[in-house]
């Protein structure tokens, strides 16, 4: 009975690591950040953080990332209300809000960083606002993984 009782147990903690690890702070999923990231603090707005950096995709397929999907999450695993955008600046849309073709072409959401399609390899810029009453972030969830918030 002993050593069915020792491989009982071993499965037991290895089931737990793996439960344990995918809330953890390791990265999941294809994206890495690369390049310089910078989260910074605008001398009027001194209750607000910007975060510029860049995305990459690690994986060996081509992805859609929607900002839709896009949440910031804090420690504790809330969602941090914030506004992102996959540009290096927040722009406008070439129509009015409500207005212009339904659905949206992909060309017209990923000229206005609503989507990015990134193919093995290619990278994307990613900007992110929040206010510091709305929570503090640690990680960006990206609907097919997450990361750990740079700097």
């Amino acid at each position: 009975m002993r050593p069915v009782a020792l491989l009982i147990t071993g499965a037991v903690l290895v089931a737990l690591a793996l439960i344990l690890s995918a809330f953890g702070g390791d990265d999941r999923g294809p994206l890495r950040w690369t390049g310089e990231a910078d989260v910074f603090t605008h001398p009027t707005l001194p209750s607000d953080r910007v975060l510029t950096a860049t995305l990459r995709n690690a994986g060996q397929q081509a992805i859609r990332l929607d900002l839709a999907d896009l949440r910031l999450v804090g420690g504790d695993g809330t969602t941090v209300a914030a506004t992102p955008v996959f540009l290096e600046a927040f722009g406008r849309s070439l129509w009015a809000g409500g207005r212009g073709p339904e659905p949206a072409a992909d060309s017209e959401l990923q000229r206005t960083g609503r989507i990015a399609l990134l193919a093995p390899g290619e990278a994307v810029p990613l900007t992110v606002a929040w206010h510091v009453a709305d929570g503090d972030p640690a990680r960006v969830d990206y609907g097919q993984g997450s990361l750990s918030l740079p700097g």
